[in-house]
């Protein structure tokens, strides 16, 4: 069983500069972790609205270790409740669990049941089963590529990034025009996709490559499971693109937008700079910074302050 003292991780948190205020027992000593729904004695847990905070939920529960964001209208109701108070508790609480009770790590490792043609691969890089990566691919150290993932054409993939299983890469996208006959003709596909570091690209999901320039995902953008992004997509640093969304070609994303799920954005367009789109939203027109905006065809609702 794991064992973690109360000052083991205000230590931890203090080296990070994680600003909190501890009120509770000294000896405190945490065995795991739980949620707010099915509490559990000596673990930690967070609360993410303190609206829903509910003093009778924690009747019977021994040892219990709360991360919140306001010291207000909590009463010292139990003394065997105890507090870490501070500005940020889902950063503050996923760090300790990061910390103290990390899941195994992926280690440097090849599945014999992928098959692998580049030789253009860095240190320190997991690829599970069932993978195909093309002789053109270049990956970077500390990758990990899961299960059943097809990675072909001029890739390139950035330090610490994350490819989630049956993701596809540098696939041609949805490109034709008609001859004089009528009939509808492939456009070839030239480009490829460049991936930066700290990606995050989720379970089923399709990135293109380009037409003639790359498609290129920027560094720290996190991509959740099952979205399309198209050909010649740019999306820049820190952005959030969510599940089921649909980025059209040649869509610019700037850096720090934020796509909410289900969310389709017409090709040609830019989303600007700390933008907005939400649930299910349909984009068919160019989005200013700092811009939330939702609907059927989607509007302007506010600004994202």
């Amino acid at each position: 069983m794991i064992s973690i003292n109360i000052n083991d991780i205000l230590e931890y948190l203090n080296n990070l500069g994680l600003d909190n205020k501890y009120i509770g027992n000294q000896q405190l000593i945490i065995n795991g972790f739980c949620s707010i729904n099915n509490l559990k004695n000596n673990c930690i847990t967070w609360i993410k609205n303190i609206d829903s905070f509910k003093v009778d939920n924690f009747i019977g529960i021994e040892n219990l270790l709360i991360v919140s964001n306001e010291i207000t209208n909590i009463r010292n109701y139990d003394k065997n409740i105890n507090h870490i108070f501070c500005e940020n508790p889902k950063e503050v609480f996923f760090s300790i669990l990061e910390r103290f009770f990390k899941q195994a790590e992926y280690k440097d490792y090849v599945s014999p049941n992928s098959v692998i043609e580049t030789n253009s691969i860095g240190k320190n890089v997991y690829i599970g089963h069932n993978c195909y990566i093309g002789e053109d691919v270049v990956i970077g150290d500390n990758v990990i590529i899961k299960n059943n993932v097809s990675i072909e054409g001029k890739v390139k993939i950035g330090n610490n990034t994350t490819i989630c299983s049956g993701v596809v890469i540098g696939s041609d996208g949805y490109g034709y025009y008609q001859n004089n006959e009528g009939r509808n003709i492939k456009v070839p596909h030239f480009g490829g996709v460049i991936i930066g570091e700290n990606v995050e690209i989720g379970a089923n999901t399709c990135i293109d490559r380009g037409t003639l320039d790359d498609t290129v995902i920027g560094n720290n953008v996190k991509i959740d499971n099952l979205c399309h992004i198209a050909h010649n997509v740019v999306i820049k640093d820190n952005c959030s693109v969510i599940a089921l969304s649909m980025l059209g070609g040649s869509v610019v994303l700037e850096k720090d937008s934020y796509i909410a799920p289900g969310a389709i954005i017409k090709n040609q367009l830019n989303i600007g700079e700390k933008s907005l789109v939400g649930l299910g939203a349909v984009v068919i027109k160019h989005v200013e910074k700092n811009k939330v905006v939702a609907g059927v065809p989607a509007k302007v609702i506010k600004e994202n302050i």
